[in-house]
């Protein structure tokens, strides 16, 4: 089951997250200025990231039905770690909204969600425990724009775990 959790708010600069390289990778790619599909689009143009298979970004976007979905490998797993970014648009209550999503393995939990909290200064929402994740809801202010962030972490964190970062918020129409 997907569900879409508009319910994060980050006000920091892009490099606040740097203590822990996928909390920063999240930052610069989903949270500099807030989620942006253009942006993202443009990013993954630029450092030539390969595509990610369609099955993939839609098992890592917290939205059912995309309205536009692009996913792209970072790291492609050779050097031991998985890295992806996935930007998408979608529809919620009846608004556009664009988001972003990054996936990580050999990831430290624990460092990521404290720079998230710390750093970011991410407001905690709640939490719900899965038999081996924990889904956890942040809120924040970026740019202007309120900012949903959810993160997935493993129950019991190695230091060398799988994090799923997503950042949702309203679209924003440019003239």
């Amino acid at each position: 089951m997907k569900c879409l959790l508009l319910t994060c708010i980050l006000a920091a600069p892009v490099g606040a997250l740097a203590s822990d390289h996928a909390a920063a990778t999240f930052m610069k790619s989903c949270l500099d200025g807030g989620p942006s599909f253009t942006r993202t689009l443009d990013a993954a143009k630029r450092e030539q990231w390969p595509p990610l298979a369609a099955d993939m970004a839609m098992a890592f976007t917290p939205v059912g039905d995309p309205i536009a979905i692009e996913g792209w490998l970072t790291r492609d797993g050779s050097a031991g770690t998985f890295e992806a970014v996935v930007a998408f648009r979608a529809e919620a209550s009846g608004k556009r909204v664009e988001g972003c999503t990054t996936a990580y393995s050999g990831s430290n939990a624990e460092a990521f969600e404290k720079a998230l909290a710390t750093d970011v200064k991410a407001k905690a929402l709640g939490e719900e425990q899965g038999q081996d994740t924990v889904y956890k809801r942040y809120s924040a202010v970026i740019g202007g724009r309120h900012v949903a962030i959810t993160l997935t972490l493993p129950r019991y964190p190695k230091g060398d775990d799988q994090v799923l970062a997503s950042a949702v918020a309203e679209e924003l129409v440019e003239n």
